[in-house]
C-alpha cells in the first residue's frame, strides 16, 4: 500500500473515532442536566445508566486520539507519518508540512493537563480498576473530576487539526457541530415523548 493511501486509512480511522467519541460526548452533554429533574423522576435510573456510559466512553475515546505510545492509533502517531521523508503531499511543501505539525503538536500540548486527567480515571475507575481502589473506594471520590467542557472544546481542536490533512488529501471534512444540531434536535423530541409517557 502506498504511503498515501495508508495515510488517507489513518485519517479515515481517526475520523471515526472522533466521530463517535463526540456523538456519545453530545449524549452525555444533553442527558446531564436532566437525570435528576422531577420531569424524569419515572425514567432516572435508565437515563442516569446512559449517562454514565457515555460519559466513559467519550473519555476512552478522547485519550485513544490522545495517545502518545509509538505504536497506537492516534493524533500524535498522525503526526509521525506525516513527518516521513517518503511522504509527498501534492501541493504542500516540507516546510509547510512541518511547520503546521509543530503547530498543531504545540496546540495539543496545551491540552496535557486535561489529557493526564483524563488518563487518570481511565487507568483507575474507567478501563483498569487497581485493587487499591477496590480496597478504599473512597479515593476515586476524592480525585478531581474531568472538565466534561473542556473535553469537548479539546474534540473540536481534534476536529480542526484533522480536517487540514482530510483536506489537502481532497477527503471529506468531518463536521461535529453538524452532528451536534441533528443531536439537539433528536434529543427534543425523545424528551417530549418520554415526558408525554410518564
Amino acid at each position: 500500500m502506498k504511503n498515501l493511501d495508508k495515510l488517507r486509512h489513518l485519517l479515515d480511522h481517526l475520523k471515526d473515532l472522533l466521530f463517535r467519541t463526540w456523538s456519545v460526548f453530545l449524549v452525555a452533554k444533553n442527558l446531564d442536566s436532566i437525570i435528576d429533574s422531577k420531569d424524569f423522576v419515572k425514567s432516572h435510573y435508565f437515563l442516569a445508566s446512559v449517562h454514565m456510559s457515555c460519559v466513559q466512553s467519550s473519555l476512552l475515546g478522547f485519550s485513544n486520539l490522545m495517545s502518545d505510545k509509538k505504536n497506537e492509533i492516534s493524533v500524535e502517531y498522525l503526526f509521525n507519518m506525516c513527518n516521513e521523508k517518503s511522504l509527498v503531499l501534492n501541493g504542500v511543501s516540507k516546510e509547510i508540512l512541518s511547520d503546521t505539525i509543530q503547530t498543531h503538536q504545540k496546540q495539543l500540548a496545551a491540552l496535557k493537563p486535561l489529557i493526564q486527567q483524563v488518563k487518570m480515571w481511565r487507568d483507575r475507575s474507567i478501563a483498569h480498576l487497581d485493587r487499591k481502589y477496590v480496597n478504599d473506594y473512597s479515593t476515586i471520590a476524592k480525585m478531581q473530576s474531568v472538565d466534561m467542557e473542556n473535553v469537548g472544546k479539546g474534540l473540536i481542536l481534534l476536529q480542526d487539526l484533522i480536517n487540514v490533512y482530510r483536506k489537502w488529501l481532497g477527503m471529506h471534512l468531518l463536521g461535529l457541530q453538524e452532528a451536534e444540531t441533528s443531536m439537539i434536535s433528536e434529543w427534543k423530541y425523545l424528551a417530549k415523548l418520554i415526558q408525554k409517557n410518564g
